[in-house]
């Protein structure tokens, strides 16, 4: 009997380990084989050759069989295990096959970086995997930190000092900002004046976010010490009191800097604002004149001295102080008060201007209150005599007629000299007015013409900026290439007279070298000389795309295919411009959609069907975002427009049914959810939530 019962508890204990022990078992020898399936094929370069094909049909075969979740999203997660488990080989295979795929582009990206440096890989190789990511998601505060990890280990500090830098604006998370800290101050040691002062703004970033503002003034103190002619560590010395309040010790380091370049209007500007806060309003007035004596049209000098004696002198007064500088005799109209209001205005300082029409408002009030008080006068003065006349009752009736003609007379005479004074103070008032107007139109022209002016400088600023960061790029990559496109472009650019074949083999050759900024100069010069030429607006639009300019691709290609309807490679690279485009609008919508932020998604959205009416995707987004502003009647519109542009978009249905349940219509909602179900989706979570309504209501309606 007690060996019956051991035999028993023996086999319990069997059974038990076998329930425990089996799926492990199971799931390791599933993976295995799934890793060796992967493994094989992470080895076969050729994906056009049928070892590939048929190793790659034996993998989806067992996939299918086992029921092995192979979502993207479970894909990704499965990566992580076998970069844990050291299988490289598998997980460069699926990250390439989701990056084809077009999924999560910046994690694929930055997880082949991860793989790279762990293998040892050249770090030119890391790092360009890195830049990959970054690419996709400027924002990875994760990947700019391995940037700069690996380009401050190779000792190119430049290039890691501009990946911390960026990396310190970009994040708040205090253990980032800590080990940013602890690099620059323990592991970086600058090689010149430009690097030192970039480790000062990291750290000085730093200290800003992590309110440590005694650490922070003795850093930029400390770099001031060891460099006292940089003036630029003063400007942001000065800026950190500025923000800080300090308006002595900020107004100290304007001094400096004044006292080695005396004209730098920005600065005294700031001065004089700190002054003006410190109630030192006639030191603050003259800093302002001094910068008006420079520059006599800057609008923030003017309205400096407006601030300082708002509520303390009347507007003409204030105008004179600010005019007497060119013109001590300066007396202002009425005209010229207005068009100080319209400058108001344009500060966006509408109290201020309201005052000041105001108060032409009310002068001219007075005016006409005085010119009524001498009419009054004169009438009162007529009236006492129309009371002498008639107590001396003249006897002669003649007479009495002749004084009542008279009498009338006058009336009417006076009656057109009032009307005529009328009509030349209306007449006063429009040609003040029309001065008025043509002057604003003036200014108006005027800083139209000035924005442009700094739009164009500034644009070949950043021109050339990226020009010569391209160029940097180009001859880090490989300086001996680059020397032999340099001597081909050289050899271009002898030759004369350019005709478009010409310039268009000039951008060709930059664009080989990795300068597109540059190849998009001259191929615009290709367009002058041949304006119809739809390959050179092909070859524009391309460029564009490379610099990430998606708009000024799409409307360069948009010409190409104008000037000629048969370039097929211009309309295949439009449309692949066209939904990079669209899905930028709908990742910024979602962004805000998952803020809630439900108006701002909406505006992008609206926006986005403004330019892209047949694409279904951006009717999609706004349905969600209609959907969950609780407006269903506009979502279900919505649904149904993109399920009219792409009939197979089964989320569409699925949304669509969800929609119409939420209304109470059961039998569109199952009409919706049957659709769904026939286009047979992916996702099997879903599958099953809708089979069990669809089964439900079908039982109600069938």
């Amino acid at each position: 009997m007690y060996f019956s019962n051991k035999i028993k508890k023996i086999i319990f204990t069997f059974f038990v380990l076998q329930m425990f022990i089996c799926p492990v078992f199971a799931y390791n020898q599933t993976t295995d084989e799934l890793d060796l399936l992967r493994n094989e094929l992470s080895y076969i370069k050729d994906k056009n050759s049928p070892q590939y094909t048929k190793t790659l049909q034996k993998l989806q075969k067992y996939i299918n069989q086992h029921k092995i979740d192979y979502s993207q999203d479970a894909r990704l997660k499965d990566i992580e295990r076998l970069i844990s488990q050291q299988k490289y080989n598998c997980a460069v295979w699926e990250l390439n096959s989701l990056i084809e795929e077009g999924y999560n582009l910046s994690l694929c990206y930055e997880l082949l970086g991860d793989i790279s440096y762990k293998t040892m890989q050249p770090s030119k190789k890391t790092a360009n995997y890195y830049k990959l990511s970054l690419s996709n998601d400027n924002d990875n505060q994760s990947v700019l930190f391995k940037l700069a990890k690996i380009y401050l280990k190779e000792n190119k500090n430049i290039l890691g000092i501009e990946y911390l830098k960026d990396l310190t604006e970009k994040t708040d998370d205090a253990n980032i900002l800590a080990l940013i800290e602890k690099m620059v101050k323990n592991n970086i040691t600058p090689k010149n004046k430009y690097e030192a002062n970039n480790l000062y703004e990291i750290l000085g970033t730093i200290y800003i976010k992590t309110g440590k503002t005694q650490d922070l003034l003795n850093a930029y103190n400390k770099a001031i010490i060891l460099n006292p002619d940089d003036i630029f560590l003063k400007y942001q010395l000065g800026d950190i009191y500025y923000k800080l309040n300090c308006a002595n010790e900020a107004i100290s380091v304007y001094d400096s800097i004044l006292e080695e370049n005396s004209a730098d209007s920005q600065i005294r500007l700031t001065k004089a604002e700190l002054l003006a806060k410190k109630g030192n309003l006639l030191s603050a007035n003259k800093e302002y004149i001094s910068i008006l004596k420079d520059y006599p049209n800057l609008a923030q000098a003017k309205y400096g001295i407006y601030k300082i004696y708002e509520n303390k002198l009347t507007p003409d007064k204030i105008i004179t102080k600010i005019n007497e500088i060119e013109n001590k005799n300066y007396t202002p109209s009425n005209s010229d008060i207005l068009a100080f209001a319209d400058f108001l205005e344009q500060m966006n300082d509408i109290k201020g201007a309201e005052n000041f029409k105001n108060y032409v408002e009310n002068i001219e009030k007075q005016k006409l209150l005085s010119q009524k008080q001498q009419e009054l006068k004169q009438q009162n003065k007529q009236l006492n005599a129309n009371q002498t006349k008639k107590a001396q009752a003249p006897k002669n009736n003649q007479n009495e007629i002749i004084a009542k003609k008279q009498q009338e007379l006058k009336k009417q005479q006076e009656l057109k000299k009032q009307q005529e004074f009328k009509k030349q103070q209306e007449l006063k008032k429009q040609q003040a007015l029309k001065k008025q107007q043509e002057q604003k139109k003036q200014q108006e022209i005027k800083k139209q013409q000035e924005f442009k002016k700094q739009q164009e400088i500034k644009q070949k600023e950043n021109e050339q900026k990226a020009i010569n960061a391209e160029r940097e790029r180009a001859i880090k990559k490989d300086p001996k290439k680059y020397q032999e496109y340099k001597k081909t472009i050289d050899k271009y650019m002898a030759q004369n007279p350019k005709n478009a074949a010409l310039y268009c083999a000039i951008a060709n050759t930059y664009r080989q070298m990795g300068e597109p900024t540059n190849a998009a100069k001259y191929y615009k010069e290709a367009l002058k000389q041949d304006a119809t030429n739809s390959d050179i607006y092909y070859n524009l639009g391309l460029t564009y795309l490379e610099l990430n300019s998606l708009e000024t691709a799409k409307t360069n290609l948009i010409k190409a295919i104008n000037l000629d309807n048969e370039n097929t490679k211009a309309k295949t690279l439009l449309a692949f411009v066209n939904q990079k485009i669209v899905t930028k609008i709908v990742n910024n919508a979602y962004s805000k959609y998952e803020a809630k932020k439900y108006l701002e998604a909406l505006n992008i959205l609206d926006n986005g069907i403004k330019n892209y009416p047949k694409n279904a995707q951006i009717y999609y987004y706004r349905a969600l975002v209609y959907d969950a502003m609780e407006r269903n009647g506009a979502a279900i519109i919505d649904l149904q427009k993109a399920i009219d542009i792409d009939p197979s978009y089964y989320m569409a249905y699925y949304q669509l049914g969800k929609a119409y349940e939420k209304i109470g219509d059961e039998r569109s909602a199952l009409v919706a959810w049957e659709r769904f179900l026939s286009i047979e989706p992916d996702e099997k979570e879903l599958i099953q939530e809708i089979q069990k309504k669809v089964i439900s209501l079908g039982e109600k309606y069938y």
